[in-house]
């Protein structure tokens, strides 16, 4: 009987371990699927507390970024001081730059007279000092008696201090011409403001005094710039008669145009560096002297010009 019953045990044994294990796997599964509900939900809300004693800074709300990289910025915590500084979630701000300041000019101011219907014309060069064509052009200018207006760079300046100390020397007037020539119209404030500024910084170094002439690089002008000149004490200078010197026109094209287009109180745009035919300007200078000498002309740099016209319209 005893070999019986074992015999029945043996028997419903492989019956129990198969029981034991079905039952094992459905607690495991049901296990399982309450935690994906649960870890469902998790993601699917913010992160809450439900009480009301969190210390300070702890997270009690916070959003869930849906990129996976953490939260989207929106995060809510416990108040109070939590003795750490608060990270800011953006970069300040930087402030603006302070605004540029000019100088005023120091160039001795010209007074300049003449008799009613006098014609007076101011021979102009521009972008220089250079080591080669304004010293030619310097020679002819000494040679006829004439004195003119040499409206330079910053960065030639820098470069020729001696040429731009015989240009004063010899008698002749300087304008700010930019530093490195770049169209002042297409510029902000603060960058019109220190082209102007390096520059006057170099001339009262070499020459010293700032000029109060300028003129724009490429004649290109701007609301802006114009108010800017004005509320410095600048005098913005243009021309009446462009040679084209720069365009590589011949000597006797130009010399043609200078003729017909001179009229008193004019203005010739000419270069004493920063072009290819600039050679063509060396051998125009005395022709177009010769041509208005003959006419009738004076020649004045443009603060006696300026002052002539002013001291007329007193008169008038």
């Amino acid at each position: 009987m005893i070999q019986r019953s074992r015999r029945k045990q043996r028997r419903r044994l492989p019956a129990v371990i198969l029981i034991v294990a079905m039952v094992a796997i459905v607690i495991g599964l049901s296990t399982h699927s309450m935690w994906n509900i649960w870890a469902d939900h998790a993601a699917r809300g913010p992160v809450q507390t439900v009480n009301n004693d969190n210390k300070p800074g702890t997270i009690i709300n916070a959003d869930l970024d849906p990129d996976g990289t953490g939260t989207n910025g929106k995060v809510q915590t416990a108040d109070g001081d939590t003795g750490q500084t608060e990270q800011q979630t953006k970069p300040p701000v930087p402030p603006a730059p302070p605004a540029v300041v000019l100088d005023k000019p120091t160039s001795a101011e010209v007074h300049y007279t003449v008799a009613p219907g006098s014609k007076l014309v101011a021979l102009t060069f521009d972008d220089g000092p250079d080591h080669r064509y304004t010293p030619a052009i310097l020679d002819i200018l000494k040679t006829y008696k004439v004195k003119a207006t040499f409206f330079t760079v910053g960065s030639q300046v820098k470069k020729y201090p001696d040429i731009m100390k015989r240009i004063v020397k010899d008698g002749h007037a300087l304008g700010n011409h930019s530093y490195n020539h770049p169209d002042l119209s297409k510029m902000d404030s603060n960058s019109i403001k220190n082209q102007i500024k390096w520059t006057d910084i170099l001339f009262q170094r070499t020459v010293g005094f700032v000029p109060c002439l300028v003129r724009a690089p490429y004649g290109a002008v701007s609301p802006l710039v114009k108010d800017i000149m004005s509320q410095n004490n600048r005098e913005l200078i243009g021309w009446t008669v462009d040679t084209k010197d720069w365009a590589g026109d011949s000597v006797a094209k130009m010399r043609a145009n200078v003729n017909k287009n001179t009229h008193p109180g004019g203005i010739i745009l000419m270069h004493s560096f920063g072009g290819k035919s600039i050679h063509h300007t060396v051998q125009l200078v005395p022709l177009i002297i010769q041509d208005l000498k003959k006419k009738g002309y004076t020649f004045v740099t443009v603060e006696e010009l300026l002052s002539a016209k002013e001291e007329n319209h007193k008169a008038k």
